[in-house]
């Protein structure tokens, strides 16, 4: 059996820009076929491909060349554009209904005067005088990491920030040896064709309030400096690509968080599952918004990250379970299972599988799972409240775990208060809520002191 991590990655990344019209920089170390891979994709799905490598181009290359022309007759002299031969390439191909591709190779070496013109041509999608790319025009982009280049070139936060940055790293050495000691002919196996899927307007609608209500849940449930909230009001990121020690991720803006719901658009237009695409997803995904803030510490980091896998994942499994099961789908089929997990993560999954609009039926039975398992967890008999206070007083993790499932359970009581929802529940909860009071005043005096 063939093994084609990069590959896939490669072809899923450029068939989710090509439809979302987010753009993709790929960040990688040399010699990993990336541009092999792109040619391949752009043959087989019917693109003209023109390659730019950035270190190798001037300004006027990109742009275009002024010439000074002058009218025989008026005597009248203007500036002329002289297109540079690869747009030329793209309108000719574009007048017989044949779409370009446009890779531009090599981004992190762009020297700092073409900077410009590459953002112009990558963002604005124009040459000189305001000449645009066809709107059939695909642009992807390639860079590699800053351990592989010299020290004097950068890329600008900003500028990551207008991609959805893939990663393009292996997990171990095995797996890399398998995809490039393979024979040239098994890297065109199996190779992943996707569903063209019609998104209606209702699932539109359901998927922008479940992004909502995930961001919500994840804002207000992040403990950070002492404020429930991230920082969406981010500072420049100078250090983003510079620092570079593994992954390279962007940070949360506006622009992200569309970005986020246009490629989630395109998975499920797709058909992509969250069983055999998952990790490929989630790269995406982490490339668009996995930094979360400035503010991070490297264990914060961590933390966001898994919440927001975990949640969504979640998310994404309920429109793809809803899609996939169309007039005969049965709620049933999606009830959640929160053994193992801790009251945090379940609090969340439960939030965002009630607020996605998708499984009401199945709603209270959720709930009723949800809070069983809390009660499993935080047990008000025979002593356990002590038990816990005394475990908290020797483990720090257990401390920091116990303040923030309390946080959370705040949390999801003031839900179904505010929407009237499990009478039954929610006694159970201000139950737990009370019985741990003088036990949470404590350690939340210790978190502080921490």
């Amino acid at each position: 059996m063939s093994v084609n991590i990069i590959r896939d990655t490669i072809e899923l990344a450029v068939s989710v820009s090509a439809h979302s019209g987010v753009p993709v920089l790929f960040l990688a170390n040399p010699g990993l076929a990336k541009s092999t891979i792109i040619s391949n994709w752009a043959l087989r799905n019917g693109y003209h491909l023109e390659m730019l490598i950035g270190s190798r181009f001037t300004q006027e290359e990109i742009l275009g060349f002024q010439s000074r022309i002058e009218n025989k007759i008026t005597n009248e002299t203007y500036l002329e554009l002289l297109e540079p031969y690869w747009y030329r390439s793209i309108i000719q191909y574009e007048k017989q209904n044949v779409p370009s591709l446009l890779f531009i190779d090599e981004l992190s070496t762009v020297q700092e005067n073409v900077q410009g013109a590459m953002l112009q041509l990558v963002f604005d999608r124009t040459i000189g005088h305001g000449k645009k790319l066809p709107a059939s025009t695909l642009i992807v982009s390639a860079a590699n990491y800053k351990q592989n280049i010299p020290f004097i070139f950068n890329i600008m936060a900003p500028i990551l920030n207008r991609f959805c940055i893939v990663n393009l790293r292996y997990e171990g050495i095995r797996i890399f040896l398998d995809e490039f000691l393979q024979d040239e002919n098994s890297r065109l196996d199996d190779i992943q064709t996707y569903a063209n899927i019609q998104i209606t307007d209702e699932t539109r609608s359901r998927l922008r309030e479940g992004l909502k209500t995930m961001w919500i849940t994840i804002f207000e449930q992040t403990v950070l400096d002492e404020q429930n909230s991230l920082d969406i009001n981010n500072q420049v990121y100078n250090n983003i690509y510079e620092n570079d020690t593994g992954y390279v991720y962007n940070f949360i803006t506006g622009r992200t968080i569309y970005y986020l719901y246009r490629i989630t658009l395109s998975f499920l237009s797709k058909g992509l599952s969250v069983s055999r695409h998952g990790q490929l997803m989630l790269n995406m995904v982490f490339g668009l918004v996995g930094l979360g803030t400035n503010s991070f510490n490297t264990t914060q980091q961590k933390l966001y990250l898994k919440k927001l896998e975990t949640l969504w994942i979640k998310f994404y499994s309920a429109f793809e379970t809803k899609q996939r099961g169309g007039a005969g789908f049965n709620p049933a089929d999606a009830r959640l299972n929160f053994g193992g997990k801790n009251v945090s993560d379940a609090i969340n999954e439960w939030v965002l599988y009630r607020e996605a609009s998708i499984f009401e039926d199945n709603t209270d039975a959720a709930l009723e799972t949800l809070v069983h398992h809390i009660s499993g967890v935080y047990g008000t008999e025979n002593g356990q409240v002590e038990n816990l206070a005394l475990r908290i007083q020797e483990d720090s993790s257990a401390l920091f775990e116990f303040t923030e499932d309390m946080q959370k359970i705040d949390y999801l009581i003031s839900v179904l208060d505010t929407r009237n929802t499990g009478d039954t529940f929610l006694k159970t909860l201000r139950k737990i809520h009370d019985a741990y009071a003088a036990v949470r005043g404590d350690a939340l005096n210790k978190v502080l002191e921490k």
